[in-house]
């Protein structure tokens, strides 16, 4: 047998087809004894046999206790620990012993009904974490989505940022309300450690943010430990991330990528019929928005946000910050855009609208390769390859210390 086997071994790993029946003949065991071997690689199958365990003389008896609806396993040890003298095993053998058997516990469901808020009374918020996308030029984007959504229609916000810190966050809850035109009376979250931290089993919100919430006139409230229901309504929400898949490898930019998630697929989860209302939220959205509160001072909201900047987008597409010039989207020559340095980079909107992000650098010019050739389609000859001059000449901006 052990010439057998090692005849197979070899005939496996040179992807030799056997003559079985040369085999059987050469050897004097079956065929289909000899094919079974060759198809596991060279290795005799033997069956095992079933042990049995002391814990099968109970089998019945704990089987009818867990079915008893609510009866954990403990209890149910406790139970038999307290009817015998002496048991075969202690409470890890016991629990091990009903995982091998399939023997669980009939838990009692918990009633969960419907629970319905005004309109204009709650936003609640989460962060989808740590999404990666790969970009047409090979280039990996890790970031996080802000999903927010209110309670009453539904209606959903989705902001991007590399970042969940504490300043992300600040960018993110006012630029929802932005978004979404006004207040609401309160927003609920869970323990995003952004804004609460624990100690000693107790939850504490950050002082800055408890501050924020005050100034934007908005009561903050944290959903009940262990149960997720109470703000449901957002984690539905973030199924819609889904939808960026289909992304993976087609897109040129962070840009686009931007876009997708803050205008595509915000519009697509708002137009889409909503389980629970039987409506999209953007029709309930057209009520409710008539509820929102009006939000703070603009200037109070902006020294929230660090190193916040407003200029008017010059022809060249550069805005200017600290000296160092970062590039927008043609379309927005003209037009007045605010700039927020936060985590090491740039955020540039024009009114609740993200347009791009930028890693600060030390270089005096900084292009986005996509805002760049989009600037040169309207100067060159269509036949000419602009990718290859746009990288040519962002090239000669960067040996001439211009950055790119």
């Amino acid at each position: 047998m052990r010439n057998l086997v090692g005849e197979l071994r070899i005939m496996k790993e040179l992807a030799i087809k056997p003559n079985y029946s040369d085999l059987q003949r050469r050897y004097r065991i079956d065929r289909h004894t000899i094919k079974k071997i060759y198809d596991n690689g060279g290795i005799i199958q033997r069956k095992r046999r079933e042990i049995g365990s002391k814990w099968d003389t109970y089998f019945d008896e704990i089987e009818r206790i867990m079915n008893k609806s609510g009866t954990s396993k403990m209890a149910a040890y406790r139970y038999l620990e307290n009817k015998y003298d002496e048991l075969p095993g202690n409470y890890n053998s016991f629990k091990a012993y009903t995982y091998k058997k399939d023997i669980k516990s009939i838990k009692t469901p918990k009633a969960h009904v419907l629970y319905e808020n005004e309109p204009g009374e709650v936003l609640q918020f989460d962060w989808k974490e740590d999404l990666k996308i790969v970009l047409k030029s090979g280039e990996v984007v890790e970031f996080n989505v802000f999903s927010a959504t209110l309670a009453y229609s539904r209606e959903h916000i989705f902001i991007f940022s590399y970042h969940k810190g504490l300043d992300d966050f600040k960018r993110c809850i006012i630029q929802s309300f932005y978004k979404l035109g006004g207040t609401t009376k309160k927003v609920l979250t869970d323990n995003m450690s952004a804004i609460v931290s624990i100690k000693e089993g107790k939850r504490n919100i950050n002082p800055h943010v408890s501050q924020l919430m005050k100034d934007l006139n908005v009561e903050l409230k944290l959903s009940k430990v262990r149960t997720p229901e109470t703000k449901g309504k957002v984690e539905n929400s973030n199924k819609f991330m889904n939808w960026l898949k289909p992304y993976d490898g087609e897109l040129e930019s962070v840009d686009a990528l931007i876009d997708i998630i803050e205008n595509a697929i915000e519009r697509e989860a708002n137009n889409q019929i909503n389980q629970g209302t039987g409506l999209p939220p953007a029709v309930l959205f057209a009520k409710e928005k008539e509820y929102l509160g009006p939000i703070s001072n603009h200037n109070l909201m902006n020294e929230y946000l660090k190193d916040h900047g407003r200029q008017t987008v010059p022809s060249t597409l550069l805005i200017n910050h600290k000296g160092r010039r970062y590039s927008v989207p043609k379309k927005y020559i003209g037009k007045t855009v605010d700039i927020y340095e936060i985590s090491g980079q740039i955020y540039i909107y024009c009114n609740s609208t993200l347009l791009a992000i930028h890693t600060i650098t030390q270089n005096k010019i900084n292009y986005d390769i996509t805002h760049y050739k989009e600037a040169l389609k309207d100067n060159i000859n269509k036949k000419t390859d602009i990718e290859k001059m746009a990288i040519e000449n962002l090239n000669r901006l960067s040996k001439l210390g211009g950055g790119s």
